[in-house]
């Protein structure tokens, strides 16, 4: 008997290829990206939220490291609010996140909607 041996080229098949089991997902955007959305859809919303946010972290860090301590003199007090500017800076991520979530919230708030509409032309090209 003599060898039997496979053909060279494979049998061509009718049926596709199988599916990637995982589909392709678009890519996230950037961070940088999704801050200009933010600021092309609600503009003086989100800083006026971002500043509110800065000052509330920075008034309750003052309070906070102020009832830790007593200082005694004015240079003391400066060193608390040096402090508390250092603590809000330590959690600037934290509050960038939350100015994310909570303008477009704070949008929908009819007073603030009527006045986004009123004035979106000023800060959008």
């Amino acid at each position: 008997m003599s060898p039997v041996e496979p053909p060279v080229n494979p049998p061509v098949s009718d049926t596709s290829p199988p599916a990637p089991t995982q589909a392709a997902s678009p890519e996230k955007p950037s961070l940088m990206a999704r801050f200009k959305n933010l600021m092309l859809e609600y503009g003086p919303v989100a800083i006026v939220t971002n500043f509110a946010l800065l000052g509330l972290m920075l008034a309750g860090f003052y309070v906070a490291i102020e009832l830790g301590f007593q200082p005694s003199s004015a240079g003391a007090k400066a060193g608390t609010l040096a402090a508390a500017y250092a603590a809000t800076q330590v959690v600037k991520p934290l509050r960038f996140a939350a100015v994310f979530v909570l303008t477009p919230l704070i949008a929908r708030i009819p007073v603030v909607a009527r006045f986004l509409e009123r004035n979106k032309h000023k800060w959008q090209p």
